[in-house]
């Protein structure tokens, strides 16, 4: 690849250089988040330190085809850029790539109005009563989660006239899919499930308001878990015991299989060292494919360590975008595969998690050939997303989680 092509993106040094060139006022660039379409095209997330100490965000959108790069620009020009804390709001960094400084996004076109100053009061007025102000120069946002093009995931503390509110959390995705979650959300709280409860729908579904909820993931402790494992398998049950709303979709093995292969092709793609070993992960994955989908139920979908918050001894769902109806031992395997480090080595919290698994499968069977093959295909996932965080030791963490990912289905053979 050329010295101004994709990896002077993908490289700190290099990347700094080449964004203060094209106008951009930082002090340096760091890459935090990629998303590739192998030969076509590449969104690179930055976190960046301005000159005075300040820190900033923003993404590079880059194109093989610098056809495609200008239509990507000519549009981007259209959609009234504002002056970012970079300085420019977009501006097209060369031939292939074209840079928008945060809050400005090709497809989450309102992100101004839910990340913090004048738009927030108008854009959450609805939730306070009327004839209340919210403080524009009080209330506060926090970035908690951003994936360019995708969606931000924000903590909004409002100051109205007649005092502070309790938190929230903002969810702006481009999938309007708000009140199918607060449907899935309503229904597990109305079933004894500890999770946020929906505060709004907005922007036509795309945008979702819930309770801010206090208290650490399970997959920040170093250690053991904070709870025991027949909390985490209660919760879990719990979860799995609740009928699922209507809307919500279907999870199949054959189309679990079919994200598993893509991902394995993708990261084929990204590392020619690791085909030998992605081949025979492929051919294993398809021969243990378990038989039919089994007995569905509303399923998280996304059942890693962060994801269960322990508040006060409680065990907390959030991030329900992926619930939908499917075999529990999906969310077992993503449990499990969650539990190891980034090499596929089990944790002191491991033990907790494979105890919590094992009290659930007492209460519930499930097969174990089943569980290990989501365990795998959990394991392939995480392999895929440590290269989108751009993780420095990306290709050895992901060999390593997919040696994993076939010993665990080497078990189930043997």
């Amino acid at each position: 690849m050329s010295a101004t092509g994709l990896d002077r993106l993908l490289d700190a040094a290099a990347a700094t250089v080449l964004l203060r060139s094209a106008g951009l006022t930082i002090a340096s660039a760091r890459p935090d988040y990629v998303r590739h379409k192998p030969g076509e095209t590449s969104l690179i997330g930055y976190r960046f330190v301005t000159p005075d100490g300040g820190e900033a965000r923003g993404y590079a959108h880059w194109c093989a085809d610098t056809h495609r790069a200008d239509a990507i620009h000519a549009k981007a020009s259209t959609l009234r850029p504002r002056t970012s804390a970079v300085g420019v709001g977009t501006v097209r960094v060369d031939a292939h790539t074209v840079f928008y400084g945060f809050p400005n996004d090709a497809s989450l076109r309102r992100l101004r109005w839910y990340v913090g100053g004048t738009k927030l009061k108008h854009s959450l007025a609805s939730l306070v009563e009327p004839g209340v102000r919210i403080s524009k120069l009080q209330s506060t946002s926090t970035v908690l989660t951003y994936k360019p093009e995708r969606r931000v995931v924000t903590r909004i503390d409002l100051v109205t006239d007649d005092g502070r509110r309790p938190p929230l959390v903002v969810r702006y995705t481009t999938d309007p899919h708000a009140v199918r979650l607060a449907a899935v959300a309503t229904q597990l709280r109305a079933h004894g499930v500890a999770t946020p409860a929906p505060v709004a729908q907005l922007d036509d579904g795309r945008v979702s308001v819930d309770e801010f909820v206090t208290g650490s993931p399970l997959g920040t402790h170093a250690g053991a878990a904070p709870v025991g494992a027949a909390a985490i398998a209660a919760g879990v049950l719990g979860f799995h015991s609740t009928p699922a709303p209507a809307t919500v979709a279907v999870r199949s093995v054959d189309a679990e299989l079919r994200n598993a292969l893509d991902a394995l092709a993708a990261l084929r793609r990204m590392y020619a060292g690791l085909a030998p070993g992605i081949e025979q992960l492929s051919l294993r994955l398809r021969a243990r494919r378990p038989d039919g989908d089994g007995r569905s139920v509303l399923v998280h979908g996304d059942l890693h360590p962060d994801n269960l918050l322990i508040d006060d001894g409680r065990v907390v769902f959030v991030d329900l975008e992926r619930a939908a109806l499917g075999n529990a031992a999906a969310d077992l395997g993503r449990l499990r595969a969650g539990s190891l480090d980034a090499g596929g080595v089990p944790t002191e919290r491991s033990a907790t998690i494979d105890d919590a698994i094992e009290a659930y499968r007492l209460v519930v069977p499930v097969e174990a050939d089943r569980l290990e093959w989501y365990t795998a295909l959990a394991l392939v996932d995480r392999a895929l997303l440590a290269t989108r965080r751009l993780d420095p030791s990306a290709c050895e963490s992901a060999g390593r989680l997919l040696d994993t990912a076939r010993s665990t289905l080497d078990r189930v053979a043997a």
